[in-house]
């Protein structure tokens, strides 16, 4: 495979959707593996990649904005936003630095969350509330914006 076909396949991969550098990069990888009967050329890989970030094709702080939003409208919270972006393999100083300029009111995130899951209603026993609170935990509140909803 060379520069040309694998610079197509990367085009071909970021017009179905945006990818990260890490992402795109594994999956150039495992489709060299497969065209050159398991030989991979590293080097190869990392000047499609450096061409598609000079005409911005690639572009990781796009592509976290992407997920930010998209995660903030499924009702996720904040762990699990970054530790679903680290397994996408983006550097945890660029989740920061886009959590620092994200304007969300995680505590009203978490209470819209419980309201759709569970109602508006108070838990009446400690059954309840504590699946309440693992519902909102699994969703990657904190603590103290679990505990907020039960005051």
């Amino acid at each position: 495979m060379n520069e040309s076909e694998l610079y197509q396949y990367a085009l071909f991969m970021l017009s179905r959707r945006d990818y990260g550098t890490v992402e795109l990069h594994a999956r150039m990888k495992r489709r060299m593996y497969e065209k050159n009967e398991g030989i991979i050329d590293e080097t190869l890989i990392e000047r499609v990649i450096v061409r598609l970030n000079e005409q911005h094709f690639l572009d990781d702080v796009r592509v976290i904005k992407l997920h930010l939003q998209g995660y903030i409208r499924k009702g996720y919270g904040p762990l699990r936003i970054k530790q679903e972006l680290k397994q996408k393999g983006f550097t945890s100083s660029l989740i920061d630095l886009q959590f620092a300029n994200l304007d969300v009111d995680w505590f009203e995130l978490a209470r819209q969350v419980r309201c759709k899951k569970f109602g508006d209603e108070a838990p009446s026993d400690f059954k309840e509330k504590s699946k309440q609170i693992r519902y909102l935990q699994y969703r990657g509140f904190s603590g103290d914006m679990i505990f907020e909803q039960f005051r």
